[in-house]
């Protein structure tokens, strides 16, 4: 096969790709789709080149075995009557002597075509489930950009799914936390939500914190309206509680929110790379120093959780925060294989 022949086919299976990806191919493109198969083994070897960067995506952990049953039918029906099992593709071919060549070479395109089918439909189906959902892990942070210009910038363990829609823009928070920065629109809100708050803005800075069982909403600039979430989306209803620029709500499971004056800074230094604490209960220090850390901080002493901390410390650097817990009189640090567990001296 020449270059230009080869950049072709692989240009005419990109295009079968990216058509069962993401569009909603009629009967007769699978049709066409599979006389293009059936026409070379090299359009075959193509398309599973493409294929190949995503074989090993991990399968959609919400998806049954039975759905999984009914996509390999379907494949199997969509290729022709008679096709040979998966199982057959996978193990020893059969005797060369128990079927013509040209057969068993038909069956073996059909086979192949076979596992390809339901390998692009498995990785359809993985990418339609995954859609909009973006995370991070442990001590990463991620800046995304969406569609309208809006920023988003997500803290280390967080993970968040995007929805837009023609007359909202609406962003759920599944865990972690995230500042906002919104492209004004005033036609579609810009909607938070989390299992506790609705959080709605048209064009401002706020930064969303799953913290527990409650939501916490720090405004750097302009004005968003929060309020506990709703058990039905398609309901609006007024705002409980609007706040600015250096103002929080904190918002519980069950409840109304509560505003106050906060230091916005101090709630976004995360941003910057800081872990800032003003006389912060031990309990939440050790909760974010957990997000960067694959030592886990552990309270071994019950009396623990009311001892505050104050102090800048580098989200880089963990170890500064245990350097420092160890400074103090009244503290005893113990490093224990994957834990660091800090104790009360006097008990």
């Amino acid at each position: 096969m020449t270059g230009k022949a080869n950049r072709q086919i692989l240009d005419e299976a990109s295009t079968w790709f990216v058509e069962f990806r993401t569009g909603q191919p009629t009967a007769r493109a699978r049709e066409e789709f599979m006389q293009w198969l059936r026409r070379s083994p090299d359009h075959i070897r193509a398309y599973l080149d493409i294929s190949q960067h995503y074989a090993h995506l991990p399968g959609p952990a919400n998806v049954s075995s039975t759905e999984a049953d009914r996509l390999l039918e379907k494949a199997r029906f969509r290729l022709t009557e008679g096709v040979v099992s998966i199982e057959e593709v996978r193990g020893s071919p059969p005797a060369i002597s128990a079927r013509p060549r040209r057969a068993i070479k038909r069956s073996l395109m059909v086979g192949i075509a076979a596992a390809v089918l339901i390998l692009a439909s498995a990785t359809m189906l993985y990418l339609f489930l995954q859609r909009g959902i973006y995370s991070t892990g442990l001590g990463e942070a991620r800046t995304v950009t969406l569609e309208d210009a809006s920023r988003i910038e997500l803290n280390a363990r967080t993970r968040l799914r995007v929805r837009y829609s023609t007359g909202l823009r609406e962003v759920e928070l599944l865990e972690g936390q995230a500042l906002f920065q919104v492209a004004k629109d005033a036609a579609r809100p810009f909607v938070v939500r989390t299992d506790s708050a609705q959080v709605r803005a048209v064009g401002t800075e706020f930064d969303v914190y799953r913290h527990g069982a409650e939501t916490r909403v720090t405004v750097l600039e302009g004005t968003v309206a929060v309020q506990p979430a709703l058990a039905d989306a398609a309901i609006v209803s007024p705002a409980d509680v609007l706040i600015g620029a250096g103002e929080q709500a904190v918002v519980p499971q069950q409840g109304k929110p509560k505003a106050h004056p906060t230091n916005a800074v101090a709630a976004t230094a995360w941003t910057r790379g800081e872990l800032e604490f003003v006389e912060t209960p031990l309990s939440e220090v050790a909760e974010e120093f957990n997000r960067y850390s694959p030592r886990r901080l552990v309270l071994a002493s019950p009396s623990l959780t009311n001892v505050r901390i104050s102090g800048i410390y580098s989200s880089a650097d963990p170890a500064s925060l245990v350097l420092f817990l160890r400074s103090q009189p009244d503290l005893t640090v113990v490093e224990s294989g994957p834990e660091i567990r800090i104790f009360a001296k006097k008990e």
